[in-house]
């Protein structure tokens, strides 16, 4: 019996063109099974497109409240109200803006929204997770959870957030609020993760290499993998800390041959329909 169980997870799925073409290109691959859409984003529609042209495919909502880079910013879809926006009309750039500043009813509606937008769109969500971790924050948490219940679509939760925490530069934050969460979600048998992996791989390390050693620290236990593979566009324009990493991680992922790397860490990959 493996020792971990991964779910490999593409997050960003249309916040790009390279986004939605890594989706296609992974998924084709075999490896990497599972992702989610930022409803938000300009590509959405090339990723409504991609959906229907294989609708079994295992794609949540990935529950957009921030807008994080410099030149290339989206909007909420329900407008720039209570607080929502920054002083240029978009999302703010960090979760902790969105804190100090967003009414919570306001990102209620908003969570809602791009709910009700992907399912106008004729997608069906497998599941809801969250951009730089925004709507799992104190003042958010409880309505996103009354989200995945009103619409029926499960919401991935983990016990240990903090390396998501950390990469959005949260860190510190007492996360004691999830504990009600996820014992509730213990309570009723649904789906709990374990610890949450990510990391962009630097320019210099070998992207194998780089993921064998996240894989190595998560040690036992059923994870969630945050993978952000995009196939090369004009990102390294708008996005040049990270353009690379992503671009990597393409590459590598839409090998078949990059399985591999799972067996050698005693790793079983799934996607969310087939997780145990």
């Amino acid at each position: 019996m493996a020792r971990q169980t991964i779910l490999a997870h593409l997050d960003d799925v249309g916040v790009s063109s390279g986004s939605v073409v890594a989706w296609k290109a992974l998924r084709a691959a075999g490896v990497v099974n599972s992702a989610s859409v930022m409803v938000p984003c300009p590509w959405y529609r090339a990723a409504v497109d991609d959906w229907h042209s294989q609708p079994d495919q295992d794609l949540g909502v990935h529950i957009t409240l921030t807008s994080e880079w410099s030149t290339y910013r989206w909007r909420p879809l329900i407008g720039p109200v209570a607080g929502l926006t920054d002083d240029e009309g978009f999302f703010h750039r960090r979760p902790d803006s969105v804190v100090q500043q967003a009414d919570p009813a306001a990102v209620a509606d908003e969570i809602a929204a791009q709910i009700e937008r992907a399912l106008e769109d004729g997608i069906r969500p497998t599941h809801l997770d969250v951009h730089m971790g925004t709507a799992f924050l104190p003042p958010f948490a409880r309505s996103l959870v009354d989200a995945s219940e009103r619409y029926d679509i499960p919401l991935m939760v983990c016990r240990d957030f903090a390396p998501l925490i950390e990469a959005v530069g949260l860190a510190p934050l007492d996360v004691g609020y999830l504990t009600e969460i996820i014992q509730e979600f213990d309570a009723r048998g649904a789906r709990v993760f374990d610890r949450f992996l990510i990391g962009f791989c630097p320019d210099t390390m070998d992207t194998r290499e780089h993921f064998a050693r996240i894989l190595a620290e998560g040690g036992p236990g059923r994870h969630w993998l945050a993978l952000h593979a995009n196939a090369p566009d004009d990102t390294r324009a708008f996005a040049p800390q990270t353009a690379v990493a992503r671009e990597k991680e393409y590459a590598f992922f839409s090998r078949a041959d990059s399985k591999s790397l799972f067996a050698e860490a005693d790793s079983q990959t799934r996607n969310w329909l087939t997780l145990d």
